[in-house]
């Protein structure tokens, strides 16, 4: 690391051990090296318009859940929830935050429960979670497994409706109540991190909108644009990064 970056990183480390109350946002990043798949990343998204006839982003429709169930499902068991990731050391060190009474909420883009599974409270779904599955009729929840294990469309043991994923699919917007949270937080946070992901996309910037302070923190592996728009910037893997800025 250059001598630059180790003082910025030294310096950050320091505004954290300063802080009281840290919101984080967690994107698709955090998910990757936790071992979780990129379906945009090329390679990924020309296989799945190769083998289902369509991309992610249509796969996961509110119109093919509504439209085409067997589609959805198929892909949905095969890709997105046949193989789960473990949290990765970022999420480790947010734990540590937490119980060092510093973080108070997380936001999240990703969908695999990687902050609860980490021990982490307060965690704000934008997207949802693969392990909120409901029957639309009478609210009934049912585990991860069931869907795995059911053959085809899973469906209720009572009411025999398809079940519903407690996603925020393609075509979907996110739910209301979230949105004002992840506001609510950001506004109250004397420090923002936001960990794999830019500033560019809609919902991180309508979170980190409502901060008012000088201390949004950004760890990323890729450069981009809206970079300049963060107080402190940080390349690399947040796995590598969190865990020193969080170290005694």
């Amino acid at each position: 690391m250059r001598k630059m970056e180790e003082a910025v990183l030294n310096h950050v480390k320091t505004l954290i051990s300063q802080a009281n109350n840290i919101v984080c946002v967690t994107g698709l990043g955090t998910l990757v090296e936790s071992g979780g798949i990129d379906f945009w990343d090329l390679d990924h998204l020309c296989r799945i318009e190769k083998e289902y006839g369509d991309s992610p982003e249509e796969l996961l429709s509110a119109g093919v859940y509504a439209t085409k169930k067997e589609k959805f499902y198929n892909f949905y068991k095969k890709e997105v929830i046949s193989t789960i990731p473990e949290p990765s050391e970022t999420y480790a060190a947010l734990k540590k935050l937490q119980d060092m009474d510093k973080l108070r909420a997380t936001i999240s883009l990703n969908i695999c429960g990687l902050e609860y599974r980490s021990g982490l409270r307060n965690v704000i779904e934008f997207q949802g979670t693969i392990y909120n599955n409901y029957c639309p009729l009478c609210k009934k929840n049912f585990s991860l497994e069931y869907i795995l294990n059911a053959k085809g469309v899973p469906v209720c043991d009572d009411c025999k409706v398809a079940l519903r994923p407690g996603l925020r699919l393609f075509g979907e917007s996110v739910r209301n109540d979230r949105m004002t949270e992840a506001a609510i937080a950001c506004a109250n946070a004397d420090l923002v991190l936001v960990l794999g992901t830019n500033l560019y996309g809609s919902k991180v910037r309508y979170s980190t909108g409502h901060y008012t302070g000088n201390k949004l923190i950004l760890i990323n592996e890729e450069e981009h644009f809206t970079d300049r728009y963060a107080d402190y910037v940080l390349y690399g893997k947040c796995k590598d990064i969190l865990p020193r800025l969080v170290e005694e």
